[in-house]
């Protein structure tokens, strides 16, 4: 838009005030035309007569150096008031166009609040589809309490390795006795141990959440999460005591491989006899961290299979949305910013070129005053070359100098042609009408972006829990 404005308003014939009126330099045109000698000369031949009352050639020169100049000047005057003058003429034009591009503006600002309103239609109903289905889950599975948050991945596997290391560095002195490789084979085999242990555990504790299912259409995932208990149970005491024996028959035996064999056949036969405290010991620890590596795996998200995943789906929906909402309000604030900018620049370049115009053509600013000084320049500096001219002349002459040579040129008076009253308010008063209709327009601009903004749903309205806050007179009745 701005670029159209300044496009009406150019023009190439245009001349910078600084340019307007030439500089006339008195000390080169003197030495250009040998003045001096040139008078001197002339002068020694009693030229021009004494009875000769017109300039003689010389003379007639210097006249022609700074008429030419004169005129330059005149010239480029009439042609920057001609274009000062043009461009009051176009001040209709100017504010058609600037209506023209302001309801452009606003069509195409209405145009992106419609883009954003079908932008936001997807994100809406995703928070409104998250919410239905987490409620429809809870009715289903009879469900009053809010979900527990997942835990991070990335957490449980950190906790785990704790549980497994914590677990190595206490069977580790109990492994290192009887093993070749000392207090290192030790801890290898600690940590295997207490690997699987943790492992395992926890991924039944995982399972036996789906024990926790209601309704009979879910009697088989409550059945699958029964199986994972009773696994875990089973699995927990029978491996740890395996452990145990193992440990034990390695204090008894010293060769691990033979160890084994004997572990197994102690605990088929007396499974809950050890020969050695640590033996008790290492039960026992083991027996704890499998616990606890079910207990996390149990917590580890919503005790409730598929709970925690809808009630992240209506988290992750909010949080769409309003990342959506933040982007779209930003995006749009940047479209009404740049309309507004542009009609702003629009009226500040009709604005200037117009009162720009109107102080020129008037005498307010350079064009208009810097006239009087130039007309007044050219007299005086002919005057001086004459002068120079004709002082040399009658130093040299032997008879009396004409009597022109007393008498001061004067150029004919430039009478600056009066300006039209009227045309000059019509243009201020389109200058005015150029302000009140950008003002409106970004006032609309501004009122249609406050309504689109108000207008979007807030999320408890998307999900049909607003509950409108009671005046204060209202809740004291």
């Amino acid at each position: 838009m701005f670029k159209a404005v300044t496009d009406i308003f150019r023009s190439d014939e245009f001349i910078q005030s600084s340019a307007v009126f030439p500089d006339i330099d008195q000390a080169r045109i003197l030495k250009e035309l040998n003045l001096k000698e040139e008078g001197e000369k002339r002068g020694r031949d009693n030229q021009p007569e004494t009875a000769s009352d017109s300039f003689d050639h010389i003379e007639a020169k210097i006249v022609s150096k700074i008429d030419s100049l004169r005129r330059r000047g005149l010239e480029n005057f009439e042609t920057n008031r001609q274009v000062y003058s043009e461009r009051l003429n176009r001040a209709v034009s100017a504010k058609s166009l600037v209506e023209t591009e302001a309801n452009d503006a606003k069509a195409k600002f209405n145009e992106e609040i419609t883009k954003w309103k079908s932008r936001m239609v997807t994100s809406r109903e995703a928070v409104q589809e998250a919410f239905a289905w987490r409620k429809a889950f809870r009715l289903q599975n009879g469900l009053i309490r809010p979900a527990q948050e997942t835990g991070s991945l990335l957490a449980l596997i950190a906790i785990g390795f704790v549980m497994i290391i914590a677990e190595s560095v206490f069977n580790m002195y109990l492994f290192a006795q009887k093993n070749t490789l000392g207090f290192l084979g030790g801890a290898f085999a600690a940590f295997l141990v207490s690997l699987v242990n943790v492992s395992v555990c926890t991924l039944f504790g995982i399972f036996s959440r789906y024990l926790n299912c209601r309704g009979f259409r879910n009697v088989l995932k409550k059945l699958f999460g029964l199986l994972a208990v009773s696994l875990w149970i089973a699995f927990s005491v029978v491996y740890n005591l395996g452990v145990a024996h193992f440990r034990d028959s390695v204090e008894q035996f010293g060769d691990w491989r033979e160890a084994g064999v004997n572990a197994i056949e102690s605990i088929t036969s007396n499974p809950i006899y050890l020969h050695t405290m640590e033996s008790y010991i290492l039960l026992l620890l083991g027996m704890i961290i499998s616990v606890l590596a079910f207990l996390k795996g149990c917590y580890f998200s919503d005790p409730y299979p598929g709970y925690a995943r809808v009630n992240d789906d209506v988290i992750s929906a909010r949080e769409g949305y309003i990342d959506e909402l933040e982007e779209s309000i930003q995006e749009l604030s940047d479209h009404r910013d740049s309309a507004v900018n542009g009609l702003r620049a629009a009226n500040d370049e009709v604005h200037r070129n117009i009162n720009d115009s109107i102080d020129a053509l008037y005498g307010q600013r350079a064009l208009h005053s810097n006239l009087a000084p130039f007309l007044e320049q050219c007299n005086i500096a002919t005057n001086f070359l004459l002068a120079v001219y004709r002082d040399a002349n009658k130093g040299a002459r032997s008879e009396d100098a004409p009597p022109h040579f007393n008498r001061e040129y004067s150029f004919e008076a430039f009478e600056v042609p009066d300006e039209d009253l009227e045309r000059r308010a019509n243009a201020e008063q389109q200058t005015k009408e150029v302000a009140g209709l950008v003002d409106t327009s970004i006032s609309e601009i501004f009122q249609v972006f406050e309504k689109a903004v108000s207008s979007h749903y807030e999320i408890d309205e998307l999900e049909g829990t607003r509950i409108e806050k009671r005046a204060k007179g209202e809740e004291d009745r």
